[in-house]
């Protein structure tokens, strides 16, 4: 393309201000990771500082001593319910619904080049 001189020197003040941007927004996001780093750097100070030992008091002082009140072994000791033969009638009836469903899906999934018809070539 043939341009003319003042189109040329156009583009070419366009083409550098484009490049001093790109050359701006580098610098910037530049910054701003390093602004982040360091912001994750402090955060983890603080948190290590002032959070964690809250946390470690609270949960010794707190939540510890009313775990061991809990009686686990009789919550794990506790009698089960004689199963009703109607909750095995339900898993058969259940196997069998997801048996038939999972057929369906590999006969209509299934590759079976006899059922494909060909475009005809015209």
């Amino acid at each position: 393309m043939d341009f003319d001189r003042k189109t040329m020197r156009d583009i070419s003040k366009l083409t550098q201000e484009a490049q001093r941007l790109w050359e701006e927004q580098r610098d910037v996001l530049n910054h701003a990771r390093d602004m982040a780093l360091d912001a994750s750097r402090h955060a983890g100070d603080v948190a290590r500082r002032e959070f964690l030992p809250r946390a470690r008091a609270l949960y010794k002082g707190t939540i510890q001593p009313n775990l061991s009140r809990i009686p686990w072994r009789k919550i794990a000791a506790a009698p089960q319910k004689s199963s009703n033969p109607l909750v095995y009638v339900l898993m058969a009836v259940g196997a069998i619904a997801i048996a038939a469903l999972s057929y369906a899906a590999w006969q209509t999934l299934r590759a079976d080049d006899d059922l494909w018809v060909e475009e005809e070539a015209e």
